[in-house]
């Protein structure tokens, strides 16, 4: 099934808009990926034909869209924001695959468990700590924290 966000009314898609965590204010709109890569063809349509979408702030700053749901893959974010919350990924992602291999868990659960062991190490409410939503600072502190835990 391939989502076209003219399927959705102006309230549904303004009810699912993130805030942007670049400008904390700007509207944010559904664009295509041309406007966000717009000399990388090869990223306008994945390999099921559909094409991704993007919430994009006034601002510039944006993030990706589920391809399911157009939900946003957490805030719109500037260049260095994108590659702090790049980094945490790259750091942590590691952390609970290898638990989900080694007790063997699903995904879901294994992240679910890496991001609660995670907001206790940055001593974050569970409920607001995803890496998508972070600011640049908390991102870096993922890494550091990941890195730590690793050299122990």
């Amino acid at each position: 099934m391939h989502i076209d966000p003219g399927d959705f009314t102006p309230e549904a898609l303004k009810g699912i808009a993130p805030r942007c965590s670049a400008c904390s204010g700007g509207e944010v709109t559904l664009v295509a990926v041309q406007v966000i890569y717009p000399n990388r063809r090869d990223l306008w349509q994945r390999d099921d034909g559909s094409t991704p979408w993007y919430w994009r702030c006034e601002c510039g700053a944006y993030c990706g869209a589920h391809r399911d749901t157009l939900k946003p893959f957490g805030t719109p974010a500037d260049a260095a924001t994108r590659q702090a919350r790049m980094d945490a990924h790259a750091a942590f992602d590691p952390l609970w695959r290898r638990k989900m291999r080694k007790d063997g868990l699903s995904a879901s659960k294994a992240r679910g468990k890496g991001y609660k062991w995670l907001a206790a190490q940055l001593e974050m409410d569970p409920k607001l700590c995803h890496i998508g939503e972070m600011t640049a600072a908390d991102a870096r502190r993922v890494v550091d924290v990941c890195r730590n835990w690793r050299e122990r």
